[in-house]
Formats: C-alpha cells, structure tokens, sequence
C-alpha cells in the first residue's frame, strides 16, 4: 500500500475553501507588521474542533487554538476567520480567558505581545482592536486599559478605561542613556 501524499490529494470544495482562509488569514495577518520571513513560513493550527460555513463564509476553530506562522502567535479559547464572497479574508475574532497574540516585528526587538477577552484584526484597515482587560507590551512599554485599538500601519493607539477603578495605565521604561560620543558633543 502506498502511503498518500495529503498535498496531492485531492480536496472537497469545503475543504479548498478552509485550507485557502487559514492560510490568506495569517499571510494578511502577518503582512502588516511581521519579520520579512514570516509570510514565508508554514502556518500551524491546532484546535480541538473547527466548523465552517461556506455560505456564510465563517470557520470557527474552538478549543485550546494555537495558530503560528513564523513569529506570530495566536493562542485563544475560540477563532473565527471572517470572509467574503471572493474567498478574502475581512476579520479575525479571537476569544479567551484571555485570548493571545504576539508576533515580533524587528529582529533587534523582543515580540510585540498582547492580550485580552477579545482580539478582532480588521483585515482591510490593518487594526487591532483589544477588548475585555485588554493589554499591550512592546518591548517592556505596556499599555492596559478596559479598551484598545491599534492600528498596525501608523502605530498609533486609543485606549480606554471603563470606570474609575479600570483606567487606562500606560508604562513606560526609561531609555538607556548612552555617552555621546565626540563627534556628537560638538568637539
């Protein structure tokens, strides 16, 4: 019996369509703030249960989901990858108790890592919308706030408490002073 090469094999409809929405989520994903590399790297899903529905363009992994493709990562309770009728990818919605995400975007900096109940990546405007004990850290500089949408283009954030008790807070770390060298003292 000769064994069967699955990327050979020929596929259902269903299954062209779910293969082709993983893969488009995360190389869009991956595409606005990634390491060049990245978008050239196998993506992985592991979930305990997907469902999808091709008319209405939805696939929902649930249980324990774990989703990378080189630097990122994506770890959430329940993933819903949102498309439309020409087979793109609109939104990602990852749910938890938190919902994680973290992808690094520089090789000289640590990952970009984030957190909250709700994660939603609005494909077509590259944003980031944290939602429920929602957390940012970019390279020791954190954000938390009840609410925070990130635009991944600009860089830019907006964050928002829900009470006196949830306010936003915003950390920063010093930067390191450096000695300046002659040239730059004006010597």
């Amino acid at each position: 019996m000769n064994p069967v090469d699955l990327r050979r094999a020929p596929l259902s409809a269903t299954a062209r369509i779910l293969r082709a929405a993983v893969a488009a989520t995360f190389l869009l994903a991956s595409q606005a703030h990634a390491l060049p590399n990245d978008r050239e790297q196998p993506v992985k899903v592991s979930a305990d249960k997907l469902e999808a529905n091709r008319s209405q363009n939805l696939s929902v992994y649930s249980g324990n989901v774990v989703i990378s493709q080189g630097s990122l990562q994506i770890r959430a309770d329940r993933v819903e990858v949102h498309g439309n009728t020409k087979g793109e990818i609109n939104k990602v919605i990852a749910t938890g108790s938190p919902a994680h995400f973290q992808q690094q975007v520089e090789e000289s900096t640590n990952p970009v890592k984030a957190r909250a109940k709700r994660i939603e990546f609005l494909v077509s405007s590259d944003a980031l919308q944290l939602s429920g004990e929602a957390f940012v850290d970019r390279d020791g500089n954190t954000l938390s706030a009840e609410r925070i949408n990130y635009d991944l283009k600009s860089e830019q954030m907006q964050a928002q408490g829900q009470s006196e008790k949830k306010r936003v807070e915003m950390i920063w770390k010093p930067e390191s002073k450096t000695e300046p060298t002659p040239a730059e003292d004006g010597q």
